[in-house]
């Protein structure tokens, strides 16, 4: 798990500029070189299953490295001088919580010790009741939330009852007398299931749409859940059947530092997730706040962040995203709602820098921004993937554009069976706007149309008069039809009042959205020539689950059976 406590990086970069100096610029023979050896972990707490993980020293002589335990193993127990990452592994551990020491030397003078903690092997699982004071391997004994998640170990599973559930521990790293500081804390690889009875017992089964485990910062906690279990290869942590509220990220631009990683303060009232493999299932994030910026989940520092059936509804940030922000981070989103949200720049979904946000058979509606994107906003080199989602209802009081899907500076959207229709903004590309840099988008069996924007503008419209064209097939734009080769099909003619139903259903004679679009052989073929692939079995459908078999209508919804 790799919970480290490290120098400060001030410390360790002056540290290593002496260290560099004294190997490069010195004059005098190597033998003559008083020895040194600087650690940049002094210790780790892992996982108890088996893991990899290294050592990263510097030292100015050859250096030797041995452990005092056989459940720890060293890739190399020797080397020559200068910067080295010693990579180890442990074993699986059944049995008690152990500690072991790698001790590595230079010249066989200079010692230093790395202690290693493993976790205990106790999967038991664990049951949590409101005002629950047992030792939490039953119902009968049911615990506390804080304790469930003080006692667990990865591969626990905390079983979680109906109930209103406040944080009370600081988090890593925290101030304690910061009230803002309270927080639960995952750090090790586990399963937070809710959904249960407050009555629960044995044999129990849970329903999270009757019974409602809820996780409440109670308008106080910078953050109700922060995921700080670090990544390692094979392990996730998994959060369903909860629902996250009240949180309220502040305003100072401050952080709690755990494993080397700065929580800030000022983002994700609901959830914050650094450097974590996280699956959210069946949850709601729903009515958070931000003093800063986004109040919903933020996801960073190299996450990989995995929803399926959520809500992501109603979070108020008064800066920039205020329903998720994915930031040098993977998403991928599916049968998800994003609706209700407010905020600057992004309002609904925020993907900055470097990102990868991907959304499936999902819904981004009535998102209030008074910046750039309202709905759908990915920049500075970050990828999407829009497959059989409804972008709808989205507004921006802002000139900056960008109603459904915005793209600035280097970035790359691609956009599958969507309808992106009914958004108004005060400025340009009320469908999808691009500003800043190449911006690529391209639109396979798609209808966008139907926004309002600037000067009756075109729903799909670009800051830079030389921008590259969207790849376009099979598709309306505004009123626009294109056949599979990207040509505008002559005679054929769109309109959203007329042509979508309420629901947003492509109806009516003579709707080109019914005749031109993509047969379920070409989507099929589509699919797998996107990065990343989609399988066959969900681009053939619809948002519904409905079969696109017999029909060539484009957009997210079919009508069909």
């Amino acid at each position: 798990m790799n919970r480290i406590r490290q120098f400060s990086y001030i410390t360790r970069f002056f540290l290593a500029a002496f260290l560099l100096i004294a190997v490069a610029g010195c004059k005098k023979d190597e033998e003559d070189f008083e020895p040194k050896l600087f650690l940049e972990n002094e210790a780790f707490s892992v996982a108890n299953t088996s893991s990899k993980h290294a050592v990263v020293f510097l030292t100015n002589q050859a250096w030797q490295a041995a452990t005092d335990v056989d459940w720890i193993t060293l890739e190399q127990t020797a080397g020559e001088k200068g910067k080295v990452n010693l990579s180890f592994t442990v074993q699986e551990n059944d049995d008690d919580e152990r500690t072991g020491k790698i001790t590595v030397t230079a010249n066989g003078v200079t010692q230093q010790e790395i202690v290693v903690t493993q976790e205990a092997g106790n999967r038991d699982d664990i049951y949590v009741k409101v005002g629950g004071t047992g030792e939490g391997y039953s119902w009968d004994e049911a615990t506390s939330l804080e304790n469930a998640l003080a006692i667990a170990v990865s591969g626990n599973t905390i079983h979680i009852a109906e109930g209103v559930y406040t944080p009370t521990v600081t988090v890593t790293g925290g101030e304690a007398g910061d009230a803002g500081d309270v927080t639960f804390e995952i750090s090790k690889y586990i399963r937070l299931r809710g959904g249960y009875p407050a009555d629960a017992t044995e044999g129990s089964e849970a329903n999270p749409q009757q019974y409602k485990s809820i996780l409440s910062g109670g308008g106080v906690a910078y953050h109700v859940v922060t995921v700080s279990a670090p990544k390692t290869e094979g392990q996730k942590v998994v959060l369903e059947g909860l629902k996250i509220t009240e949180g309220k990220a502040g305003a100072a631009t401050t952080s709690a530092k755990i494993n080397g990683t700065n929580f800030r303060r000022d983002y994700g009232g609901g959830i914050t997730i650094g450097n974590a493999v996280v699956d959210i299932l069946d949850t709601e994030i729903v009515d958070n706040n931000s003093e800063k910026n986004v109040a919903g989940l933020y996801a960073f520092g190299g996450s990989v962040v995995t929803i399926h059936r959520s809500k992501i509804n109603n979070n108020n940030s008064a800066g920039n995203a205020g329903g998720v922000w994915i930031s040098e981070s993977v998403a991928n989103i599916y049968d998800t709602e994003v609706i209700g949200n407010s905020g600057g720049t992004a309002a609904g979904v925020h993907g900055y820098p470097e990102a990868t946000v991907n959304m499936y058979n999902s819904v981004i509606a009535d998102n209030k921004g008074r910046s750039y994107g309202a709905a759908y906003y990915i920049r500075q080199n970050s990828k999407g993937l829009l497959v059989n989602c409804l972008i709808y209802g989205n507004t921006s009081t802002s000139a900056n554009g960008g109603g459904g899907v915005m793209l600035y500076q280097d970035n790359e959207a691609t956009i599958v069976n969507t309808t992106i229709t009914g958004n108004a903004i005060a400025g340009p590309g009320g469908g999808i706007y691009r500003r800043a840099g190449v911006n690529k988008v391209n639109i396979y069996n798609s209808i966008v149309s139907g926004n309002t924007q600037k000067d009756d503008g075109p729903d799909v419209d670009a800051y830079e008069a030389d921008a590259p064209a969207p790849v376009v097939q099979s598709s309306v734009l505004g009123s626009i039809a294109y056949d599979a080769t990207g040509e505008a099909i002559e005679g054929a003619s769109f309109s959203a009042g007329t042509m979508l139903t309420e629901a947003y259903v492509p109806v009516g004679e003579n709707n080109p959205a019914l005749e031109h679009g993509m047969s379920t052989d070409d989507l099929t073929r589509l699919g797998g020539s996107l990065t990343p692939a989609v399988e066959s079995s969900m681009i053939t459908k619809d948002q519904q689950q409905k079969s696109r078999s017999g029909l060539r209508t484009m957009g997210a919804l079919t009508g069909g059976n």
